[in-house]
């Protein structure tokens, strides 16, 4: 099993989200956070006092999948996440050795 980490601006994430669950991937998480991708305009970045900069506004997408699906939710999210800079955002993969249903009894 995979892990994919996708760093995304937030106005493509609906459109990755909607492609993922078209496809039937049900394994996902969205998270809202702040990072250093480069930003699209100026409505996304803020000053961090924390950390001294300009920071952006970023989603991070994490989409868990069997081994043999990794190339096409890449592909998924490589295609629906851009925004027409030379770089869009990035992805992760790790390894996961195992995985637990939560039982609802």
């Amino acid at each position: 099993m995979k892990r994919i980490t996708a760093l995304l601006h937030p106005n493509r994430i609906g459109e990755v989200v909607h492609e993922l669950a078209a496809a039937g991937h049900r394994r996902f998480s969205v998270v809202h956070g702040l990072g250093l991708l480069q930003a699209l305009s100026t409505r996304e970045q803020t000053y961090s006092v924390e950390l001294g900069e300009l920071i952006t506004q970023q989603i991070q997408l994490d989409v868990y999948c069997v081994d043999d699906e990794l190339p096409s939710v890449v592909d998924l999210i490589q295609r629906n996440g851009r925004t027409g800079q030379a770089t869009s955002g990035w992805l992760f993969v790790s390894s996961i050795d195992h995985a637990y249903a939560i039982d609802g009894n």
